[in-house]
């Protein structure tokens, strides 16, 4: 019986999956006008966060293979993302400056739980990352509005650093983009839920999100030079 009622499961699972990826769909020519501008806009903002410190990875982007979610209920939602991760690079004057010296350091170090804490100190330093997505139904975050401080960049809808970090390295900020300005801070769900002015399957992006996570000075040196107002020629007019 056990072993029938898991071959069902799994029948219908596979029946989900299968239905859920029957639902993606090409782009509409308009579609794929709005998408294109998104990833010349996206890549050129990107692109400011290279750096030769950093050896760049390009983990994932909206490529020609994207495809359309016509039933999310929001006006375009797709089946990619943009996610870059950087890790410093040997022989960098970053690399011989912050890391070369910790090195040495531990090379010396006889106590095992000094040796984790120093490790992970130079760990925090040598790695970043950023993700990228659009029309985004709600952004949480902690410590909520009320606790934390927006940083006020030029650009931004709000920005704020968090303490999020799936990577477990470093410090999280969150910049957002687009028509939040408005909303009211929903403390139940912890987050702020948009409202998008255009319906379900029209072509137009009406917000962003970027999060970036890692080494704490890379991140603020980033979020001073980095030309956060590009972002917005990727919204809606």
């Amino acid at each position: 019986m056990r072993q029938k009622l898991h071959v069902f499961a799994l029948a219908v699972a596979l029946i989900l999956r299968c239905t859920a990826y029957a639902e993606l769909r090409k782009p509409t020519p308009a579609e794929q006008q709005v998408l294109n501008k998104y990833v010349t806009v996206i890549n050129k903002v990107l692109d400011q966060f290279q750096s030769d410190d950093w050896n760049e990875s390009v983990d994932y982007s909206v490529d020609d293979e994207v495809q359309v979610h016509p039933n999310s209920g929001r006006p375009l939602d797709v089946d990619e993302m943009f996610q870059r991760s950087y890790n410093v690079r040997p022989g960098s004057d970053r690399f011989k400056r912050l890391v070369q010296p910790v090195i040495e350091k531990l090379q010396h170090e006889p106590d095992p739980s000094k040796k984790a804490e120093i490790t992970k100190g130079v760990q925090d330093l040598m790695r970043l990352r950023v993700e990228v997505h659009f029309n985004r139904e709600s952004i949480g975050f902690d410590p909520p509005p009320a606790a934390n401080t927006d940083l006020h960049l030029e650009g931004t809808a709000f920005a704020y650093k968090v303490n999020e970090n799936p990577d477990g390295h470093g410090e999280s900020y969150l910049l957002a983009f687009g028509s939040w300005g408005q909303l009211n801070w929903d403390a139940q769900h912890r987050w702020y839920h948009f409202r998008f002015a255009h319906p379900q399957n029209t072509p137009y992006i009406e917000n962003i999100e970027i999060r970036i996570y890692g080494a704490p000075d890379r991140i603020q040196e980033l979020l001073h030079t980095v030309d956060w107002k590009q972002v917005n020629e990727a919204l809606a007019r």
